[in-house]
């Protein structure tokens, strides 16, 4: 088990109500994860999913930051999970990514049928993620709750990561809970 692979587990909840699927980790060298307890920086899908959440409009991100363990157990505690389409970083265009997360396919599959059950909600993170897996996921009969991309929250996708995760978090059933 890699170090990834690892620290997800730590986090994993007994039943997943919220499947995130996301592209792909970082460069291992790195240091950046989204389950890494430690970090100052690069760690806006982090940042961004943590706010919608939790924290609303204007988080105190040293706050967050300082408390990423606890909080990661609170995301864990409310049954979310996420995973990445590949295990492996991934680099080029999109038109070159979404080859890439197409070609592992199969793989995200055979994980996705080993985390969700009946009820568990899949919400396809980035534009390369939605495009790549979408129409095949809905064929294997998989619960994907977005029938559109969701911006990757990073480089100036922010505001559209957020009113579209956390319009569709409300749609399906999730209570947003503001605790700072």
């Amino acid at each position: 088990m890699n170090k990834f692979s690892q620290s997800r587990a730590k986090y994993k909840p007994k039943i997943i109500n919220y499947l995130l699927i996301a592209e792909a980790p970082p460069m291992e060298s790195s240091g950046r994860f989204f389950y890494y307890e430690n970090m100052s920086k690069g760690d806006s899908l982090f940042l961004e999913i943590m706010k919608v959440l939790y924290f609303g409009d204007n988080p105190n991100l040293s706050y967050i930051r300082q408390n990423k363990n606890k909080i990661l157990k609170q995301f864990q505690k409310d049954g979310f999970y996420l995973e990445d389409s590949v295990e492996f970083p991934i680099e080029g265009t999109s038109r070159q990514k979404i080859k890439q997360i197409k070609e592992q396919l199969p793989h995200l599959k055979n994980k996705i049928n080993k985390l969700a059950k009946e009820n568990t909600k899949i919400i396809l993170i980035s534009a390369t993620v939605f495009k790549a897996c979408y129409e095949e996921l809905i064929k294997e009969g998989l619960k994907i709750i977005n029938r559109e991309s969701i911006a990757f929250p990073g480089s100036g996708g922010q505001k559209r990561f957020k009113k579209t995760f956390s319009a569709l978090l409300k749609e399906h059933g999730f209570n947003i809970k503001l605790t700072h």
